[in-house]
């Protein structure tokens, strides 16, 4: 049913119906009035807008409804809980590869280090390789071994030694060298 003053549905008519009405006086139904407004493909947008950034208001121009053999599912879940139970699920199947590992191993170590099944990793296990052959090969240079060595191992060597393991690295290992060679 359209208005025949302005040519605008009334309230009582619904939105195919006014796509569908008789033109009168000459224009035709809402499309007139959004004639040289700017558009977007197949939408027209009803008012200018004030505010460059803001949202636009758009209305199609043809009718949208969807096929009738179309059929639309939403989900009814509320989003946060829908979320919630997702992340749920995800910690439950994480949780599976999780029981494999021990206890007392921390959650913050990498994948890798947990793949080697507790063992040392590669870089640990060079650092006490090369104390081991320091200490075993008196006839090396002991200043490039020495050298070598992290601040960390160097400490832990002078505490092994009975030595202060203040101060910085080159300090460090002049007290190795003193107690070594006395």
């Amino acid at each position: 049913m359209v208005d025949a003053g302005c040519g605008l549905p009334t309230p009582s008519s619904n939105f195919k119906d006014a796509m569908t009405a008789p033109q009168l006086g000459g224009g035709g139904a809402a499309s007139k009035y959004l004639s040289n407004l700017p558009s977007r493909g197949l939408f027209s947008s009803t008012f200018p807008s004030s505010n460059p950034g803001g949202m636009r208001v758009y209305i199609c121009d043809r009718d949208t409804s969807a096929p009738e053999n179309q059929i639309i599912k939403t989900d009814e879940m509320n989003i946060l809980i829908r979320s919630l139970t997702l992340n749920q699920q995800r910690a439950e199947s994480g949780s599976k590869d999780w029981q494999s590992i021990p206890a007392n191993e921390s959650s913050r170590k990498r994948a890798a280090e947990r793949a080697l099944g507790g063992r040392a990793s590669a870089k640990k296990a060079a650092s006490s390789s090369q104390v081991v052959s320091q200490q075993g090969a008196k006839n090396r240079n002991p200043d490039r071994d020495l050298q070598s060595l992290t601040v960390e191992r160097l400490r832990a060597l002078l505490k092994e030694r009975g030595l202060s393991p203040r101060g910085r690295k080159d300090e460090l290992i002049a007290r190795l060298k003193e107690s070594s060679n006395e």
